[in-house]
Order: structure tokens, then sequence, then C-alpha cells
């Protein structure tokens, strides 16, 4: 059904792909070889170019046995950092130079990110959806740094590009197996063939865990197939992808639960359950060595479901109603009242958030390359299209519970009735680009870039009670960029550029953006005034530079505006998840990356340093009333106070060693400084501490097609945290003795896991 449903889409097809470009130079550093960017054609891009790329390829990934691709990002990217908001280890708050890739309608998003070709950005907040991207299907992967305009929408911070495995690039087979604390359990198989031009990978995964801390499990499954048929001038790729998860993320906890049990939970459930099916197509044609045509089709369809147990921030009336709910006093203190328009008992002391949300999204694109000389010099020319599609159909729910002695929450069958919302959203993104990559010397590279987006949003209340949910919104903007790169010795490359990128708002925070109508993410949303689109304005420079064959070093410097930034501005909650989305004003994104790695016969080692100022470049009032300093539930923020949640200082370290053909080990030291906690934009608050995190692993092969692993996470046990929040811990926990409004996220302790893999 549904493969049917994704070819009657038509078969327009095709990729993001910029044209190769290559200045061959015969120095002691690597070839030149400078592409265009694209989140299709991954083999072609270079890390030689006018921008800061990373590049991991298959044996890079096969270090780790992690299950999400964004934990291997944490301990080995530079310039990523990680927020533990929920508390799961498959719903990470992923930040790349402080810009969010996160599973979280909260957070205000950056990073877009592919998976063979197709934008993964959920249609309704441009949330990313890590557990249903697993590191065992991606054969190799970059991240492309700055606003580029080439990537399209949300590439404000940069962009995440992954290839997945096919029969061509994975032969044989593999299965895997592993287990380990707080009841982890893992297996992988997957098996990959070729034969006379035809290709067909097979990979099924499945993950559990009990959790470390309390009534918080997670189990995640996952099937991922490629059928490929290459004839010698035309290859087709068929990708299908099915994912299953339920992840229970149960959040920060107030500093005085933490500090009597690190595993407790404030309130929960916080159940999160997602059913993904994908199917997408790749096509490229090659009419000669000096053009090619590219493509991609694709339909994605993403089930949501979100159950989120939390305290009521209703009160008990006033006497003689003391028997029932009302709204709190500066809300009117009316009486609270169900469905059915009868008064709620004051036994209900809390709610169930509960939502679904029904994502399908297609598009294609086509592109077309083609290598050409104006007199003696060369140019790479790319012309291209794009379009995207997406509808959600979002229906949630405030269903009055009571607490348990757990802090679980009951089921009541009775619901707010202000609390319900019925949307319907519909994102159309059309895309025309143009690129220029100009060789006029040997160790000189200009490119050129320019995209023109065209972005419509538009919501339909379905409820027939919210007639304001109603709108639709246009966004057009052009972007351009310039990159030059150029070879100053046989071992020294420099690089600058000056990009701009953009990003129009997203359905979810149009219909969460009035000051006086705040809503409960991810629910009842109430109202639409139109919010503006976010432009990204950057300059980068950077050097790069190889000793003695083994040794390379890189560093990047960036200074990156967002005009008319978008944040969600708390406005209460008893965990601070009311609010609204509003434009800002301006922040800056401003650091170095520099990053140190050598490679000899039996050690690859690797340094890196981030240094990231991330402020506020306006001044504003941020709404914060649980922050004991704000006054009037608000809080002055001037310019140049930090944005919370980000990490000024990270340093990270990997280093592998072979000790015999047999044996392998490795260690991972990542460390960080505090960030300030989400609610204190005025910095008037501590940060959170810093910590220094270590991981290890050992492997040894039992015999040839046989391989044991041991890998331990935080070996020192090490207690820290790298998120928080203000909240109200006595609107559950009235006996608490430390009833300090800061909520931390407490990160996971000690743990271990054993694998045996056996490959044929």
């Amino acid at each position: 059904m549904l493969i049917a449903r994704a070819f009657l889409l038509g078969f327009a097809s095709a990729s993001l792909c910029m044209g190769v470009v290559a200045g061959e130079q015969e120095n002691n550093m690597e070839e030149v070889r400078v592409v265009g960017l694209s989140p299709l054609a991954l083999d072609l891009l270079s890390d030689q170019g006018p921008m800061h790329v990373q590049r991991f390829d298959n044996e890079d990934l096969e270090k780790s046995s992690r299950y999400s691709v964004a934990q291997y990002l944490d301990q080995r990217a530079m310039g990523i950092t990680v927020n533990d908001a929920q508390n799961n280890p498959l719903q990470p708050d992923v930040r790349f130079r402080g810009y969010a890739a996160s599973p979280l309608l909260g957070s205000s998003q950056g990073v877009v990110v592919y998976f063979n070709g197709v934008r993964v950005n959920e249609s309704f907040g441009d949330t990313v959806n890590w557990d249903l991207l697993p590191q065992s299907t991606v054969s190799e992967m970059a991240i492309v740094a700055g606003p580029n305009p080439v990537f399209g929408q949300n590439a404000l911070g940069g962009a995440i590009v992954m290839a997945g495995k096919n029969g061509f690039n994975f032969e044989g087979g593999r299965i895997s197996a592993g287990v380990g604390s707080y009841g982890a359990r893992s297996i992988v198989t997957e098996y990959g063939s070729k034969s006379d031009g035809w290709s067909v990978y097979l990979n099924l995964e499945g993950y559990e865990e009990d959790g470390w801390r309390d009534f918080s499990p997670t189990e995640s499954q996952n099937a991922y197939v490629a059928l490929s048929r290459h004839y010698d001038s035309t290859h087709w790729d068929l990708y299908l992808h099915q994912s299953q998860s339920e992840l229970k993320g149960n959040g920060a906890v107030p500093i005085g639960l933490l500090e009597q049990d690190r595993e407790a939970v404030f309130t929960h459930p916080d159940l999160t359950e997602n059913d993904m099916s994908m199917v997408n197509l790749v096509m490229n044609h090659w009419f000669d060595s000096d053009a090619r045509l590219s493509g991609n089709l694709f339909f994605r369809q993403i089930r949501s479901d979100a159950f989120n147990g939390d305290g009521s921030d209703k009160d008990e009336c006033e006497p003689p109603n003391d028997a029932f709910l009302c709204e709190e006093e500066e809300e009117g203190g009316e009486q609270a009242e169900d469905q059915n328009g009868n008064p709620v008992s004051s036994e209900f002391n809390a709610i169930n958030n509960i939502s679904q949300r029904d994502q399908d999204t297609w598009g294609a694109s086509l592109t077309f390359y083609k290598t050409a000389l104006l007199g003696d010099v060369r140019n790479h020319w790319t012309l291209g299209v794009d379009y995207l599609a997406g509808t959600t159909d979002f229906d949630s729910s405030v269903e009055f519970a009571k607490l348990k002695d757990n802090r679980s929450t009951t089921r009541s069958g009775l619901y707010d009735e202000e609390g319900y919302t019925a949307l319907r959203s519909d994102i159309d993104m059309a895309a025309i680009y143009f690129s220029n990559t100009i060789v006029p010397a040997e160790d000189l590279v200009l490119q050129l870039s320019m995209r023109f987006n065209s972005v419509e949003v538009a919501g339909k209340d379905q409820s027939g009670e919210r007639p304001e949910l109603t709108a639709s919104h246009r966004y057009s903007q052009l972007n351009g960029g310039i990159g030059l790169a150029w070879m100053v010795s046989d071992q020294t490359q420099l690089y600058g550029g000056l990009y701009q990128s953009s990003r129009a708002p997203t359905p979810v925070e149009l219909a969460c953006s009035h000051p006086e109508a705040p809503c409960n993410l991810p629910n009842t949303f109430l109202a639409d005034p139109p919010l503006d689109d976010v432009v990204s304005q950057s300059v980068e420079l950077g050097v790069r530079t190889q000793f003695d064959q083994q040794w390379h070093w890189d560093i990047a410097l960036f200074h990156t505006v967002n005009k008319d930034d978008i944040h969600f501005q708390t406005t209460g909650g008893v965990s601070s998840n009311q609010g609204f989305f509003t434009n800002i004003g301006d922040t800056l994104h401003r650091g170095v990356e520099t990053q140190l790695s050598a490679e000899f016969e039996s050690l690859d080692i690797g340094l890196g340093y981030t240094y990231l100022d991330a402020t506020y470049e306006d001044d504003y009032i941020s709404f914060s009333p649980n922050n004991p300093a704000a006054d009037e539930a608000q809080l002055k923020v001037k310019s140049g106070s930090r944005i919370p949640a980000i990490a000024q200082h990270t340093i990270k370290l990997a280093a592998d060693y072979s000790w015999s053909e047999r044996i392998q080990s490795g260690v991972e030291v990542n460390a960080s400084s505090g960030v300030y906690l989400r609610g204190d934009e005025a910095n008037v608050d501590d940060k959170t501490d810093g910590y220094v995190l270590v991981n290890a692993y050992i492997r040894y092969q039992l015999a040839k097609d046989w391989t044991l692993s041991l890998e331990a996470s935080n070996l020192l046990d090490k207690e820290y945290e790298r998120f928080g929040l203000y909240g109200e811990p006595d609107e559950v926990l009235e006996d608490l003795e430390n009833d300090d409004p800061r909520f931390l996220s407490p990160a996971p302790p000690r743990t271990w896991l054993l694998r045996l893999d056996y490959h044929w």
C-alpha cells in the first residue's frame, strides 16, 4: 500500500546534487577535490572545499555499537553537543554550533538532516526523530557547517547528511547480539549481496532497555531494505524503511528530589510512540563524463502518539466552591469544566496531555549537472528544482487525572473542554537553485550558489470551535553564497565564505504564537498571529594543514547572525511547558572549531576544541514565571546575554589503538562547560556544572568470523547534568525539603554493553 501510494505520486525525481569540481595539484596533501554540496550525492562531497566539512565512513561508524546516529555524533563530532532534556538515549536534543536538531517541539530548530537524499525533519515542527535513524543502516555521514543555501529550509547552523547502506557498499552478512546495563538488549542482522548489476541489502535491528531511571523502559525496531540496479550509465536505487519505537523519557526533576534519588522521576509517564514508513527512489544517469542527471522521489509517513502525565496548574476554588477546580487567579479564577459542561472535582490534581500526529510527507527533485570550459576556465554548472509537501493531522486533549503515590497519573475519561485541539496543517516547499564552481587556476576554486525558496504554511481548524486556527502564510526568500579555497602551499589550504540561508516558521510555531493564548506543548493550540521567517547570515574562515603525512590540523572561525530568530517563551506550567513562539530579535552564534588528528600504523587519534559564543543581540522581555528572579513573571534580557542550554567550551578526544590483528581498544573523552537553564535567558542564575566524561571499549577477535567487544560509557561514573529549566515542585511534592524551582536532567551513570558479532 505504501509503495503504491509513493509511485502514484509520479515519476519525477531528483537530488540536490551539485557538480563535481576537481583542481589537481602535486603536493603532500590529499588531491584537492572540491565538489558541490548535495544531500544525495554524498560520495562527491569533499572536505577540501570552501567550507568546514566533517566526514565519517563505515569504518569510523563501526567503532561504536550505539543504536542511534546521534549517540555517535555526541562523542565523535566536533561542534556537536547533546542536551538530555528527555533523559532517553533515543530522544537526544542534538545541537551543532548551538543550533538544534531535536525531537522536542519546543526547541528552536536550526539544522537540516538528510537520509538518502530525503529531508527527515518532520513537516509539523522541523523536529528530528533520532530513534528512526539507527546507526547500523548508515554507510557514511557528513556534517556540513554553516547556513549554505543549497541545503534549503532550516539549514541555519548546518546540515547533517547520511547515505544508507546498499548491496554495492556492503557485502556479506553480520549478526550482532548485545546485552548491557539496566536490561539493555540489542540485536542486528544485516546482509548484502550483488551480482550482474543487481544488489540487495537487508537490515533488521531491535533494541530495548529497562532504563536506568525509574519507570523509563525503551524499545525500538527497525527494518531497512535497499534494492539496486546499476547499468553502465544509469543507477537505480530503491530504499524501503520501517521503524517503530516506544520511548519513555521522564525528563528533568527538581533539585530537591535529585539530591534524594538520581533515579527518581517527577511525574510520569512521559511516553512517545513513533511508527514510520518511508520509500524513496534514487536515480543517477550519466550522459557522458561531463553531464549528469540526478533524481530523488520519496514518500514518508509517520504517526506519533504522546501521553504525558503532569501536575495540574489549576487550583481548588475558593469556598464555598472548594470541592471543585478553578483556573489560576490570573486567568480569572473561573471554574474548570469537563467536556460535558460539568464542574470538575478538586480531587483531580494532575492532567494527562494526550496527542496524536499523523504526518505524510512526499517530494521530488531533479538536478542537471554540466562541466564546460569558458575560454580556458573550467566551470561546473548545476541547475536544480526541489519540491516537498507535508500534511499533518493533529489531535490533542487534556484529561483530568489524579496523582498516585509513585507520582504516576490515573485515567478518568474527563477532559478539559478548553483543552481540545483538532488541527490540519499543510506545508508546501518549492525551490529552484543554481550553482557554478569555477577553477581559474590549479590552486584556486571559487564556488557560487543561489537558491530561491517559496514556502506556504496553512492550518485549518477541524473541530469547528477554533476558527482562529484557520490561516495561510507564504514565505519567499532568495539566498546565496560565495566561497573561495586557495592552496597557499603544498601543506596548507585557506578557505572562506559568505553564506545566507533561511527557514520559514513551522506549523506548530504559527499555531502557538499568541502571548495571550499560550499552549501546552505539544497540545492545545489557540491562535496564530503571523511570525517572520528567520534569515541566517554567516562568514566563515578556515585553514587546513598537513604535517608529515600523518598529522592533520583544521581550524574554522565562524560568525553567524540570525535575523528575527524564533524562540519558545515559557508562560507557566508545573514543568514550564506552557508558552508561545515569537520572534525575539537577532541572535549571534560565533566561535572557533579546531581539530588535530593523526593516523599511525596502530594508532588513530583525534583532539578537538570548540568555543561557542551564542548570545542574544537585542534587548527583549523574556517570560519566565518560575524563575525566582523574575519580576511579574518577566526577565529583562540584555544584548550579549548567553542563550540557555548551549555550552561555551567543549573538548573531545578519541583514540583507537590496535594491539594486534585480534585486539583493538579505544577511549573517548568528552568535556564541557556548564549551561544556563532554559528560563534564565537573562543569565541571572547559576549554570549547571561542567563535566568530564570518559568512555572506553575493547574488541577481541575470537576466531576468523567471531568478535567479542565490551563497551563502557561514563567509565568513571560521574554525576553530571547538561540540561535544566524552572518549574513548580511544590505543586506535586508538597513535603520536599528543598523546594528550589530549578529542575535538572541527570545524565546516565556508568553503563556497559557486551556484544558478540558474527560475520560471513
